[in-house]
């Protein structure tokens, strides 16, 4: 087994770490960017996005990159040119961010959010929302206690996300509608399944960031 050694320095919150086509992509939060870095350590700006903050980040079937902006709760989408265009109107979800994202293979998306970084509140706002293909967005699940990183399984059968403030891998089954909770658990032959088969996170961590904090180190840097 190789060891483990530093492909990049100088991020401002490096976050939603995604493997795709041979490169580790991820979202460098404080500087509002998204890199791309190969294991040799030569890294790409692939974009600046033109909000506060990039929480998480995907992809279409078709190739075309999906970002995350957590507190503006926004969906963008970037196009060839360069240019960010809001994939769909997330308003009417009715919350006051989003977190995390996945897109299984249908081309349905993933989203969820709607609560803020307060473990002592013991309670469990965030929710579940399905972007259909055909832009359509609307909740599928709530009582989620902070969701945090997600996953589908290679069947497009399950959706799997982690509750941070429960510390537990919740498993939903994808229907037709959306998505049905059926009381699934997770063995730790099931976790280690997961670790093994999907290139994602489970422990990255959106909350109301201290923007203006961020936006200053980055420029000082």
């Amino acid at each position: 087994m190789s060891k483990p050694h530093v492909l990049m320095t100088g991020l401002v919150i490096g976050e939603s770490p995604r493997w795709h086509d041979g490169r580790l992509w991820f979202a460098n939060w404080g500087a509002q960017e998204i890199i791309a870095v190969e294991g040799t350590g030569r890294s790409e700006l692939i974009a600046r996005v033109p909000t506060t903050i990039p929480f998480s980040i995907d992809w279409l079937p078709d190739g075309r990159l999906l970002v995350v902006t957590g507190p503006e709760a926004r969906l963008l989408r970037l196009e060839p040119d360069g240019a960010f265009l809001e994939h769909v109107d997330t308003s009417r979800l009715a919350v006051s961010n989003l977190n995390e994202i996945v897109v299984d293979g249908r081309g349905n998306i993933y989203l969820n959010g709607g609560c803020e970084f307060d473990p002592s509140a013991r309670e469990a706002p965030g929710i579940i929302a399905l972007v259909t293909p055909e832009g359509k967005a609307r909740q599928v699940a709530d009582q989620i206690a902070f969701p945090n990183g997600m996953a589908v399984t290679a069947d497009n059968s399950t959706l799997i996300i982690a509750e941070s403030f429960a510390g537990r891998l919740t498993a939903f089954d994808i229907t037709a509608d959306g998505i049905a909770w059926e009381g699934q658990t997770l063995t730790a032959d099931d976790l280690r399944r997961v670790r093994d088969e999907f290139a994602v996170s489970f422990g990255s961590c959106s909350f109301r960031e201290p923007v203006d904090e961020l936006q200053a180190i980055s420029a000082a840097s």
